[in-house]
């Protein structure tokens, strides 16, 4: 069983984890005819079969657009379904693919044959996609799953028009982020964990995916953007305008959720995974976190300063925080305050 045939536009939100990722696509999720979908990369391996809370507050199993979704895409969600995208995903969508994946890359010889892997996964995300858009009456679907190769193995996929957004935020507020304890709300027995990485994994890991999504910008043949997370905080309208206008899917500023000094108003949405500002609603207050500047170790600091440098001042970040004092809260993935993200 599948969704019936539509084209589908997918915004789909690349980068590295605690870039803000969540909170962007939640607003453009608010947007008439746009819906987001959150990391549906965690559908398979994490949120179906582990039963994981959606944005909505109820479990997976339980939600009523899921369970929809599941039905019209592929009769439900079963454990062959669920097998057959992680297996795909696995065979076709890994971080060595890209190379493969880029169309325009110069290479000494023809681009083979989409493997049988790829077709799959590209089958498969469609499939979903289209039933997004059916059963929420949308055309334009928001997905913050992140990975540069999964987003650009899904450019080929069928009735899928792909256009993909780099959000970036400064790296030392990145790597400060993912070394906090964060409690994972997705778990519906509330007792997981977010990941912990430490600074020079995560300065390395920010530059290596950086340098993917730059790669898909030059040679991936896909209509693609760049939105600092610090400029949409500080200007989301006007900022998620002109990265749309990039897009090739503009907005006009009427179209998206107003901003009352500094403030938000979101309602819950369907989206999987992601941070735990994924289950905030009502009044939401933007703040720009820099704690980063004054309680990251320096030594911390220095090593995620230097190994980010080159891509650092290219995105215009200063190389030396600002003697701005830090903002109260937490980075991306903290929640001190349920109605403040950052």
């Amino acid at each position: 069983m599948g969704a019936r045939t539509q084209r589908v536009s997918v915004v789909y939100l690349g980068g590295f984890g605690r870039s803000g990722s969540t909170l962007v696509e939640r607003v453009l999720g608010a947007v008439p005819g746009w819906v987001n979908v959150g990391e549906v990369v965690d559908l398979a391996r994490s949120v179906a079969p582990h039963d994981e809370l959606c944005g909505c507050g109820e479990a997976f199993s339980s939600c009523p657009v899921w369970t929809r979704v599941g039905e019209l895409a592929f009769g439900g969600w079963t454990d062959e379904v669920l097998e057959r995208i992680r297996s795909a995903h696995r065979g076709a969508a890994r971080q060595r693919h890209l190379p493969g994946l880029l169309p325009d890359l110069p290479r000494p010889r023809r681009v083979p044959t989409p493997s049988a892997a790829l077709a799959s996964l590209r089958s498969d995300y469609a499939a979903i996609y289209r039933a997004v858009a059916e059963v929420t009456g949308s055309s334009v679907v928001v997905d913050a799953s992140k990975g540069p190769a999964l987003g650009q193995a899904l450019a080929g996929a069928p009735g899928i028009d792909l256009r993909v957004l780099n959000v970036v935020r400064d790296p030392r507020a990145v790597a400060w982020s993912w070394q906090r304890e964060v409690a994972r709300p997705h778990d519906a027995t509330g007792s997981e964990q977010m990941w912990r990485i430490p600074a020079h994994r995560a300065a390395a890991q920010w530059s290596g995916l950086q340098l993917e999504m730059a790669s898909i910008a030059r040679w991936g043949g896909v209509p693609t953007a760049r939105l600092r997370y610090e400029d949409f905080v500080a200007d989301p309208v006007g900022s998620l305008v002109a990265a749309t206008t990039d897009l090739g899917l503009p907005l006009a500023p009427e179209q998206l959720p107003a901003v009352d000094d500094g403030a938000i108003l979101l309602e819950p949405s369907h989206g999987l995974s992601g941070n735990p500002s994924r289950f905030r609603s009502g009044v939401v207050r933007l703040r720009r976190d820099e704690a980063w500047a004054s309680e990251m170790p320096a030594a911390a600091r220095a090593v995620v300063t230097g190994l980010t440098l080159p891509l650092l001042v290219d995105y215009g970040y200063a190389p030396t925080p600002r003697s701005a004092p830090a903002v109260a809260g937490a980075a991306a993935g903290t929640a001190p305050d349920r109605r403040t993200v950052t």
